[in-house]
């Protein structure tokens, strides 16, 4: 291996790091409610934001105003009609950098715990899913262009997740369009598409 192909390598783990660091902030920030500092984490180019069995919301317009206005609650009198624990943990992480290096791929395992008692009804619950999302680099920094998050399940945490899934269509306020992967309940495994082919089969 030459100077140059060794550099390649090198820059190719270090946009693999920053990337992983990159989504493990966004968990940081969404599990203490700073909406403001997850809209920047995403390029002003950004391509969508999709949230499983809600729908999706296009460019950096629909960025701001899932994070800011229908997840954070800007605007609205009174209370927050939003989360008020969060933990977000991503784990099992894959990031492929495209031969250019200026995009990448990641899918993420998820488990959140949310506490939840504004809004239509109170109620604390149990959700798994995965980020199949993409990611641009621009100045030197890798930014969000797209964030996809699919649920497995979401169940109540007084009947755990084998019992009562509460898994349903709850549309978006303004909504761009309907989900991609939307799937009736009780549980739906696998149908955001792997970005990347099985190492040894390649299928």
């Amino acid at each position: 291996m030459n100077i140059e192909e060794l550099e390649k390598q090198v820059q190719l783990q270090e946009d693999i790091q920053e990337i992983e660091h990159l989504q493990k902030k966004y968990g940081y920030y969404f599990d203490n409610n700073m909406w403001q500092e997850i809209v920047d984490l995403f390029s002003d180019n950004a391509e969508s934001v999709e949230i499983a069995d809600h729908g999706v919301l296009y460019g950096k317009k629909g960025v701001e105003h899932i994070y800011q206005d229908i997840i954070g609650g800007r605007g609205r009198p009174g209370p927050k009609q939003g989360w008020v624990a969060f933990i977000v943990m991503q784990i099992g992480g894959v990031v492929d950098v495209a031969p250019d290096g200026k995009t990448a791929k990641g899918r993420f395992q998820t488990w959140l715990f949310e506490a939840k008692p504004y809004g239509a009804y109170a109620r604390q619950e149990y959700l798994h899913g995965y980020y199949e999302n993409k990611y641009v680099k621009e100045n030197g920094k890798w930014l969000f262009s797209k964030l996809h998050w699919n649920d497995t399940f979401c169940s109540p945490v007084e009947d755990g997740w084998l019992n009562l899934p509460l898994m349903g269509w709850m549309p978006l306020p303004d909504a761009d369009e309907p989900p991609s992967a939307f799937h009736p309940y009780p549980y739906h495994r696998g149908n955001v598409p792997y970005h990347f082919k099985h190492p040894v089969t390649e299928k």
